[in-house]
């Protein structure tokens, strides 16, 4: 027994999160189970659940890795390493989609080419971010197109932008496994909420080496989770009609001079718009 117990005190002084840049968008990301979890019944709940989740998107098996008490996935997150005068604007979702980890690119193309709303319903209206392409190349073409203007920072905007998501862990867009959702499923919500907490910090050393000293620099959240976890204490829990009223507005955590804002979630493209619209060019109060 005091073999196990030693055993068990040494797997603790693993990071629960690790993670390195692998290109400019990806991240290649490891989870301690052991530390994930807290007790074998979470651990059991997960070990039944990970091949339904697994087999809920056909892209789960080139991005994720289980070898014994260690999940190794990819993800995604962008900082541009370009820099001009523009203001930077860090944009913050719940999760990645598990195919467009896979296309190396957020909010990628699907095969039969249709485009995402976040880009053409929600950025682009908003005189947020516009790219220039011929849409009716290949989806391949289209991401790769996306991806170099991205680093280039070759698009028309007032804003120099950057993506990142809150929770790494990659699922499918939509469905009973989809989205934060869907992680919560797999891996229960008290394990989500010890994640959340190393995904905080790792968001928040980010922003501030983006936004840095430059007071035009925002953050804004389109998702419940993205918002709870970075916002200040001080400001309010998240409220869905809060956020479609631009109501969400606050200090990113430990970082007093970085605002933040929580939009409502991207299936809303219409109310995301409006208020990413609203928020960034200053109008919210």
């Amino acid at each position: 027994m005091g073999q196990k117990l030693a055993v068990k005190k040494m797997s603790h002084k693993k990071p629960l999160l690790t993670f390195r840049q692998t290109d400019p968008i990806r991240l290649e990301c490891a989870i301690d189970l052991n530390r994930l979890f807290d007790s074998e019944n979470e651990r059991s709940r997960f070990d039944e659940k990970w091949i339904p989740f697994l087999k809920s998107e056909p892209y789960n098996h080139k991005i994720y890795r289980l070898n014994g008490n260690q999940i190794t996935y990819q993800s995604e997150h962008f900082i541009p390493l370009k820099k001009d005068n523009r203001p930077p604007l860090l944009l913050v979702f719940g999760n990645p989609a598990s195919h467009s980890v896979a296309a190396g690119i957020f909010f990628a193309f699907k095969d039969n080419g249709k485009e995402s709303r976040f880009w053409k319903s929600i950025l682009k209206p908003a005189g947020v971010l516009s790219f220039s392409f011929d849409e009716n190349l290949p989806a391949e073409k289209l991401n790769a197109l996306r991806k170099k203007q991205l680093l280039k920072l070759d698009y028309e905007t007032p804003f120099r932008i950057g993506l990142s998501v809150f929770i790494s862990l990659p699922s499918a867009p939509s469905g009973p496994w989809g989205g934060v959702a869907g992680v919560q499923k797999l891996i229960g919500f008290k394990a989500l909420r010890r994640l959340e907490t190393e995904e905080s910090k790792r968001i928040t050393k980010c922003a501030k080496a983006f936004i840095g000293d430059d007071s035009r620099g925002k953050v804004v959240t389109f998702q419940k989770n993205a918002w709870n976890g970075l916002r200040s204490n001080q400001n309010p829990d998240y409220k869905i009609e809060m956020a479609k009223d631009a109501k969400l507005v606050g200090c990113l955590r430990d970082q007093p001079k970085i605002p933040i804002f929580g939009a409502p979630p991207t299936r809303l493209a219409g109310p995301a718009r409006n208020v990413l619209e609203s928020v960034v060019f200053g109008k919210a109060s």
